[in-house]
């Protein structure tokens, strides 16, 4: 009897007093479940993998012990999300697909997922039975963080491909013709300093003019998560094509010298009719007579800028044909660092794309001649197409990590 009673106590204080701890670590333990962070690209053929082949095992194995956060990289608060992440637990190298564990265990692209996830979880379960387990820290999102990182390379990306842009052999030629025009005419002067910054200024405000509606499409565009990633595969390839072929003009020209064999250039109709506009521009008696005369009148001023701005602005029409094979590769670069810093960054690359028409009009107003722009431009054929392909090349990695 003595015994029965004492089971009685030992059975009755084992439910009211041990099985309630029990419980409550238990309930600790449910209510700090393993967080996966998990960041993808919608379409990605890695992605599609992580969920037939990791997602079924996951659940199975491990379904109320975890919650998993999905972020779509094509959503900017996500991109901001995925940066601050790279940054905080040192992220190098960028995949379609990644999972982050309890905000400091990595697992970067499919085959990391697929060799170490489950064993991750194992651990981290394991964590939450000891006595000492403290629940994970979330990160802290810092909002400027892609801002920072994308402006560290996209302001020097957009000065140098503007420069470039400007020295593409299609515009020098243009330019060098142009200047033969002025010599031929025996410009002097005012006159050719005012043709040049009416040249100059209509030149960079029809190229601003251009970027400006491209940049608008492509942010639209920009909108959509699948034609976002169509433009951005697209625009790879299109610039790999482009870097192989600069490189075989560059070749072709040092072996032979020929203009003929460089194919990244203007088709000779349209080299054609911007001679023809240049002529008839020159040619009209009030502008040339006016272009002659140092001591030009207020309405004489009025026709020469007229003149600069009409040329100036259908030959820079022309041109982008040829020269925005350089032009619209950074204006896809722009379009990821957002609008309000992209219109910035329009006026900053076209500012450099006119610089080398600045330099020449300056140097030619002080006497340059143009046997001497014809002779230097024959000569950096060679190192422009070098150039542009390299850039070619860097535009296409920007492109991929952005």
């Amino acid at each position: 009897m003595v015994f029965m009673q004492r089971y009685v106590f030992i059975t009755a204080f084992f439910i009211l007093v041990a099985l309630p701890c029990f419980a409550a670590e238990s309930t600790a333990n449910a209510s700090c479940p393993v967080i996966i962070d998990y960041f993808y690209e919608a379409g990605c053929a890695d992605c599609f993998r992580v969920k037939n082949h990791v997602m079924p095992d996951l659940k199975e194995i491990f379904e109320g012990f975890y919650v998993i956060n999905n972020y779509d990289v094509g959503v900017k608060s996500n991109i901001i999300r995925l940066a601050t992440y790279q940054e905080k637990v040192n992220i190098v190298s960028n995949k379609p697909v990644m999972m982050v564990v309890d905000y400091k265990y990595v697992f970067n692209g499919f085959d990391a997922i697929k060799a170490s996830l489950l064993k991750q979880m194992d651990e981290c379960i394991a964590e939450r039975q000891e006595a000492n387990w403290k629940a994970p820290e979330a990160i802290e999102i810092k909002d400027g963080i892609v801002e920072n990182r994308i402006e560290k390379f996209t302001v020097p990306i957009v000065m140098t491909a503007g420069f470039l842009d400007g020295l593409n052999p299609c515009a020098i030629a243009s330019l060098v013709f142009f200047m033969s025009l002025l010599a031929v005419a025996k410009i002097k002067g005012r006159g050719l300093m005012l043709m040049g910054i009416s040249f100059c200024l209509a030149s960079f405000l029809t190229y601003t003019a251009l970027g400006f509606g491209l940049l608008r499409a492509l942010h639209l565009l920009s909108g959509f998560p699948m034609m976002r990633h169509i433009i951005d595969i697209g625009m790879i390839a299109v610039l790999g094509i482009f870097a192989l072929m600069s490189f075989r003009d560059a070749y072709r020209y040092r072996m032979t010298g020929d203009p003929d064999d460089v194919t990244l250039q203007l088709p000779e109709s349209i080299k054609l009719r911007i001679r023809r506009i240049m002529r008839w521009g020159m040619g009209k008696r009030d502008i040339r007579q006016n272009l002659q005369n140092e001591q030009n009148t207020e309405i004489s001023m009025g026709a020469i800028a007229v003149g600069g701005i009409i040329i100036g602005t259908l030959v820079t029409a022309l041109e982008s044909i040829c020269t925005g094979q350089m032009y619209v590769p950074t204006l896809v670069v722009m379009a990821k660092s957002g609008m309000a810093k992209a219109w910035g960054y329009l006026l900053l690359y076209n500012l450099m794309f006119i610089l080398p028409l600045v330099v020449v009009f300056i140097l030619t107003y002080f006497g340059l001649r143009t046997p001497t722009l014809l002779e230097w431009s024959k000569k950096n054929v060679v190192i422009s197409k070098v150039l542009l392909g390299s850039f070619f090349l860097v535009l296409a990695v920007l492109v991929m990590a952005l």
